[in-house]
């Protein structure tokens, strides 16, 4: 596939979900060709020294979201789940690191998330994740380097659970996202 800049990925996008018969591998094919390397998300990028910021750039029709998540040094989600969504997601600047945990069973009360997976993802690299697959934390391991993502989240999420990590204990917490100025419907 041709590299494709971000408004050609958008539009992309919107065809691939515009029935229910998207593909992952679709998904990932498209974030995977994205050149991230043009700098497009530059303009969408917001550092904060408390917190990661997230920007929808494209609400997809209710279908996926699209949103650049801006990592300041050593930021990183809480432990989350993604409820009846997916997400896949391309690292275009920095070092994103991801670690996977298995669900808490529902008969374990205050016990600690078991860790089944640490990886770390370099600039122009795509993951996915989904329910099956556990719950995670992201985020920018540096100390000295900003890290970019961006992500398409199928369908879009109002909601997640967070972990406690030493506990299991969820709590259901509302997303918070900045909507970019003239976003795409």
């Amino acid at each position: 596939m041709a590299k494709l800049t971000l408004s050609e990925l958008m539009n992309c996008l919107h065809e691939e979900f515009s029935t229910d018969k998207w593909s992952r591998q679709s998904v990932k094919s498209l974030l995977e060709s994205y050149d991230y390397t043009l700098g497009e998300w530059k303009k969408f990028v917001h550092f904060d020294d408390h917190k990661y910021h997230r920007v929808v750039i494209d609400k997809g029709n209710n279908r996926f979201n699209l949103v650049v998540l801006s990592w300041n040094v050593g930021q990183e989600t809480p432990v989350h789940d993604h409820p009846t969504s997916e997400c896949m997601f391309k690292v275009v600047n920095g070092v994103a690191s991801e670690t996977r945990f298995s669900f808490p069973s529902s008969d374990s009360r205050h016990c600690e998330l078991e860790k089944t997976m640490e990886i770390h993802l370099h600039e122009g690299e795509v993951g996915h994740i989904n329910d099956d697959q556990g719950i995670h934390r992201m985020g920018n391991e540096s100390d000295t380097d900003t890290c970019v993502t961006l992500h398409c989240y199928f369908p879009p999420y109002l909601k997640v659970n967070v972990f406690d990590e030493r506990t299991g204990h969820k709590t259901e917490y509302p997303v918070k996202c900045v909507l970019a100025d003239n976003i795409a419907q």
